[in-house]
């Protein structure tokens, strides 16, 4: 997204000093995800904050360096709310694993607590779905915004209807979002079809509208994505439910039957064989676009990605407009744009060709993941190779052959993981792919793999042409939602999306490059398969070292799977505090070399930031449209950031 004026969007906000604040907190406060070792669920921090000493004049500040508030912080407001009221209101607790996925420090409150926020220094406030606020809890909503606060709404006004500037609608099942404001921070350069499920449509009143919907069948109309200037402050709608789409598309309905298949025949889905895809909630006409060379739909753009960037850029256009210098820990070391895994499932478990894709990867200088099926397997020799050069074991779980011991069944999962164990040398593994992408139900696999002590699976992608690229939500990495438990909690599992498999055998080797840039453009991870049994077939090498070798020129490196997860839930792992108006205190749990710190930009760029004392350059980027001032920093233990 590119920087774009908001004025036309917004009223003029009050100019605002290079003193205002951090929009930091002073703990985690469930920005990053404390380590789970041992633990089937995440346990997420809040802290208390003390109000900030009031600043200067902007002529005084004019010249001095940015400082940090340690009132200043983005609080999220969340409600336990029945099923028996919202059905979909099991999702709503996922707005932490969002936020910590985006890196971003936040708080968690109550609905109770709204009347002292509005009392205390504003910043910004994010409602976690369609809130039951009392009288006084939508009073002090509506003051804490007049008095200069920043409000985003997600899933409905929670009742501020005056606040937002419009009038609600009704309720919304399902709808696509038309964005009519495309050069808006928010809604910029936004490419997928927006498919989102629940919520409501509003009429504005003195709101802007960004977005409107579009019900198809259900002839719902109105409003989607609104702003308003309310008082001093302003006040984000996002009417759709967008905690529960993103869970939606990612997590998809149970699979207990065959997705019907593409009028077109492009994704014959109807083949006897329960799968992932089977799940995907997307729809053949309105969510696909066509793939060059042969205009082949495919599921290019990643909705649920761009459903997460609507929030994002939400807080991020709220922060600038309220002169907050919000930071975020990127998602990737180094500033790495997105990173690229390469997988192999090894079908037919062949040696020779096995050896012939261990050539080609050293070739290519790519360590990837190989996903071993049952049974048989490779000599013991070449598992020790693999562990040697460094690259992943992982199993291949074959609930696809049907027998007694290869069936949908959690002990023929379980009996598959120790059988690789105990074959390959190995005391632990990390990953896993489902032959055939098998599925079946929708939670129970994940529950499967915290029982075996598999952290990363990657099962979710396509099978057929027509159902290449981002069937099942979008190339960012997640934890997936227990929503069917009476407590809602994150599982301790990572999922990494599968895009496509065998450039050239499946697919146009042209399709690679088109994916790879999807997920370059959202920041996650390009995942492709090879399988052995194809490395021989003509140009399937030439077509995986050239995917490797682009990815390499448009900044990406390749990791495999046990590393993405490794690096994930050490970033999730740091915590945060303020101490004092200039020190941002990092503690990391794990070691996190060259992590990458933002800190949104709403002036010059910042002249001075230090590390433990110790000068660090400081440059400028951009992401998502927005202006960050940037510094690479490794973070073991406590780390001291300071600015000025």
């Amino acid at each position: 997204m590119n920087s774009r004026k908001e004025t036309t969007y917004i009223m003029e906000h009050k100019r605002t000093s290079r003193r205002r604040f951090l929009t930091g907190a002073a703990a985690a406060g469930g920005w990053l995800l404390g380590q789970r070792t041992g633990a089937a669920e995440p346990v997420l921090r809040s802290a208390r904050v003390t109000p900030s000493q009031p600043v200067a004049g902007d002529d005084e500040n004019a010249q001095r360096p940015r400082q940090l508030g340690s009132s200043s912080l983005i609080t999220v407001i969340t409600q336990p709310t029945s099923r028996d009221v919202n059905p979909r209101a099991g999702s709503w607790p996922y707005i932490r694993e969002i936020l910590q996925r985006a890196g971003l420090f936040f708080v968690e409150r109550a609905p109770h607590e709204l009347p002292e926020l509005a009392r205390g220094t504003p910043a910004i406030i994010v409602l976690a779905g369609e809130l039951r606020l009392t009288p006084d809890e939508r009073h002090a909503a509506g003051q804490y915004v007049k008095q200069g606060g920043a409000l985003i709404g997600v899933g409905g006004t929670s009742g501020l209807d005056d606040v937002f500037g419009v009038q609600t609608a009704g309720p919304v099942s399902e709808a696509w979002l038309k964005v009519t404001a495309p050069q808006h921070p928010i809604t910029a350069e936004l490419r997928s079809s927006l498919h989102v499920f629940g919520g409501h449509a509003v009429t504005v009143r003195d709101a802007t509208s960004l977005a409107d919907l579009d019900s198809g069948r259900q002839g719902r109309r109105g409003s989607a994505i609104t702003e308003h200037r309310f008082g001093q402050g302003c006040a984000i709608l996002l009417a759709p439910d967008l905690l529960f789409s993103i869970v939606h598309l990612q997590q998809g309905v149970p699979v207990f039957q065959d997705k019907l298949p593409s009028p077109d025949g492009s994704a014959m889905t109807n083949d006897g064989v329960l799968k992932a895809e089977d799940g995907s909630v997307l729809d053949w006409q309105r969510d696909r676009q066509l793939l060059a060379p042969d205009n082949t739909p495919a599921f290019l753009e990643p909705v649920s990605d761009e459903l997460r960037e609507i929030l994002l850029c939400s807080i991020l256009h709220a922060a600038r407009q309220q002169g907050f210098a919000v930071p975020l820990l990127w998602y990737w070391p180094r500033g790495l744009p997105a990173v690229g895994h390469v997988s192999h499932d090894t079908d037919g478990n062949d040696p020779q060709r096995a050896v012939a894709l261990l050539d080609v990867m050293n070739r290519c200088a790519v360590k990837s993941t190989w996903c071993m099926l049952y049974p048989g397997g490779y000599p013991r020799d070449f598992y020790r190779t693999l562990h040697d050069q460094e690259f992943e074991i992982a199993l291949h779980y074959d609930a696809m052959t049907g027998g007694p011991q290869t069936s949908w069944s959690k002990e023929s999962f379980l009996l598959q993981h120790r059988w690789l164990l105990a074959e390959a040398g190995l005391d632990q593994l990390a990953s896993n792919k489902n032959h055939y992408t098998r599925w079946e139900g929708r939670l129970d696999f994940w529950r499967w793999c915290e029982e075996a002590g598999i952290q990363v699976d990657q099962t979710r992608g396509p099978t057929k042409k027509g159902t290449i690229g981002f069937p099942l939500g979008g190339s960012q990495p997640y934890f997936p939602l227990d929503d069917e438990c009476d407590t809602p909690r994150l599982m301790n599992v990572l999922e990494v999306n599968l895009l496509t498999q065998d450039l050239v055998v499946v697919c146009p080797q042209e399709y690679g490059q088109q994916l790879l840039d999807s997920a370059l453009r959202h920041h996650g991870v390009a995942h492709f398969l090879f399988h052995p049994a194809h490395i021989q077939v003509p140009l399937v090498a030439e077509a995986l070292s050239g995917l490797v070798d682009y990815g390499r020129t448009q900044g990406l490196e390749w990791w495999t799977s046990r590393q993405i997860h490794q690096w994930e839930t050490a970033r999730r792992g740091v915590q945060a505090a303020i101490a004092g108006g200039d020190v941002l205190t990092l503690q990391a749990g794990q070691p996190l070399r060259e992590a990458t710190l933002l800190l949104l930009a709403s002036g010059p760029a910042l002249q001075h930031i230090s590390v433990n004392g110790q000068h660090v350059p400081c440059t400028r980027s951009q992401y998502y449209g927005f202006d960050f001032d940037t510094i690479s920093l490794d973070l073991a233990g406590q780390v001291e950031v300071r600015i000025g």
